[in-house]
């Protein structure tokens, strides 16, 4: 079976959680030439399990999207089924980028992208592995050959990544890895903000909880470089210095970009903006309920051993 290639008629599911291969109305294929995957209007999109292919998209250039599994979507033109066995190896050693959202991972983004280095912010086909029940670690070599088509130095990952870390790690021989954190109850309140204060208290506190333990499989496999929002979010020389080191790049940014890099919301215009959320009010009760909480139900044991700050 070789490469196969649909016209877009329509997005079916704009605002789905996940990106899945249901997700467009398509034209009736047309078979086209292994080069297809050689062109730059191609990206790698969402795995189709049963039928053992990745599904990519062709779409104008949205390599600086905030999310780019959302511009896809808005921006597909075409779609491509290309069979597992046709991808090509993957990179040894990609730089993953996983977080426990809400804690300046795209700002990061888009310094590494201000230094000259390209960066891809929340490509799915991580996600739905990650989230896939049971998970499938025969992916592994899917994953890697769909990291090769995005033609990236650096990925960052969306939260539910930190569901199965070893399985997108785990398809690479020596993956250079970075986590970020955030003080627990202000990366809680920032979630509640975003939820318009609807946010579940349990959930929060389960997927804080899950992500430590996601950061401790990856710690027990391989060297990981942790960052802290805290200590990034102003874009200090020494952090931002750190972070290119960890990325591969030997220059720096003059001192003036990285402030208007600073003063700019990263995620501006998206639905997750500081703007989209200005008229939602601080929910002190849950702040004070998450740190409540999150002292009795902390893996003490991980944060000690791991020598995390602030969890």
């Amino acid at each position: 079976m070789g490469l196969v290639e649909y016209r877009v008629r329509s997005c079916l599911r704009p605002q789905a959680f996940i990106s899945g291969p249901g997700d467009f109305d398509l034209e009736p294929g047309r078979p086209v030439e292994a080069s297809r995957l050689s062109d730059p209007d191609l990206s790698p999109y969402c795995f189709d399990p049963a039928g053992r292919t990745l599904l990519c998209v062709s779409t104008s250039d949205i390599s600086d999207a905030v999310f780019f599994y959302q511009a896809q979507r808005e921006h597909a033109r075409s779609l491509v089924r290309v069979p597992f066995t046709s991808l090509p190896p993957g990179p040894a050693s990609p730089a993953l980028l996983f977080s426990v959202g809400r804690c300046g991972s795209t700002l990061l983004v888009r310094v590494l992208q201000a230094a000259g280095v390209r960066a891809v912010s929340e490509p799915d086909f991580y996600t739905q592995a990650a989230c896939m029940e049971p998970l499938d670690l025969s992916l592994r070599g899917a994953i890697a050959g769909a990291t090769a088509l995005l033609r990236c130095a650096v990925v960052k990952l969306r939260l539910e990544c930190n569901n199965a870390p070893l399985l997108i790690a785990g398809a690479f021989e020596t993956p250079r890895i970075m986590f970020i954190l955030r003080h627990p109850i202000d990366w809680a309140a920032s979630l509640r903000r975003l939820s318009r204060n609807s946010l579940d208290l349990g959930w929060a506190l389960g997927r804080l909880r899950s992500s430590l333990l996601g950061l401790e499989q990856l710690a027990r496999s391989y060297p990981v470089r942790v960052l802290y929002y805290e200590d990034f979010r102003t874009l200090a020389p020494g952090a931002v210095a750190d972070a290119l080191e960890w990325a591969g790049h030997s220059g720096g940014i003059p001192p003036e970009k990285l402030k208007r890099l600073a003063e700019r919301d990263a995620q501006d215009g998206t639905v997750v903006s500081r703007a989209s959320v200005r008229n939602v009010p601080d929910d002190a009760p849950f702040r004070a309920a998450f740190g409540r909480e999150w002292a009795r139900l902390r893996p003490a044991e991980v944060i000690d051993r791991l020598q995390l700050k602030f969890l």
